[in-house]
């Protein structure tokens, strides 16, 4: 159990030095070079809630296709997660069955055809460690809240809503664009029904453009009140 700790440490010591350095997404995509995950700004925070879809768990949540000036809109992956980082917030993660249930009754309702997640391949420095290996099995997680996602080839416990399917017609994840065009499929979406394979997790490149959900980050969150405490 010790081990197990010092490990997810480890790893979230090297997910934190990768976002304060502002890597990009996936290596060898063209993300803009240089662009940086960006602090929470205090105003935006406070008004979050004016404009938030839903409170659930205790967390208020954006989805971008319900509020006005962002119905039409959809950004590349670290685009989205600043849009939601300035109001406190970061990109979905998805931790339980439960949560899983809640987005895709979201997407389902809103007929939406995809989303970004916060969900992310530990594919940068620092992530050459034996246990993250293979990354497309074992190095998978929630950048949002830094906990990682089960191995995908897991049995015994929740491993997430991955496809069985997808554009190369194998399970999820397949990191099929690398083999085509050398773009690592290093962020996790939620399609909808994209492959007749209902609402299921994919990894996809993440310079492609979606639909978003935020959700409340305590980090961000408690940072900011530290500052401006009246920020609900």
């Amino acid at each position: 159990m010790l081990l197990r700790h010092l490990a997810l440490l480890a790893l979230l010591v090297a997910v934190t030095w990768a976002q304060r350095q502002g890597l990009r997404p996936g290596q060898g995509q063209h993300q803009g070079g240089g662009r940086e995950l960006i602090r929470p700004d205090p105003e935006a925070c406070r008004n979050r809630v004016n404009h938030a879809a839903t409170f659930h768990n205790g967390h208020y949540y954006f989805f971008s296709w319900s509020h006005g000036p962002t119905r039409q809109h959809e950004r590349d992956w670290l685009d989205a997660r600043n849009i939601c980082r300035k109001h406190c917030q970061d990109l979905v993660s998805i931790e339980t069955q439960e949560e899983a249930n809640f987005v895709t009754d979201n997407l389902r309702s809103g007929n939406v055809k995809y989303i970004w997640t916060s969900g992310r391949k530990c594919n940068f420095e620092g992530c050459d460690r034996p246990d993250l290996q293979p990354s497309i099995i074992n190095g998978w997680f929630w950048s949002g809240s830094n906990v990682r996602i089960p191995a995908t080839n897991i049995t015994h416990v929740w491993r997430g809503d991955w496809s069985h399917t997808g554009g190369s017609g194998t399970p999820q994840p397949d990191n099929r664009e690398f083999g085509e065009n050398g773009n690592d499929e290093a962020c996790i979406a939620v399609l909808n029904n994209f492959y007749q394979d209902g609402i299921k997790w994919h990894d996809v490149s993440c310079n492609h453009v979606k639909p978003w959900i935020c959700e409340d980050s305590d980090d961000l969150l408690n940072f900011a009140r530290s500052r401006f405490p009246n920020i609900p």
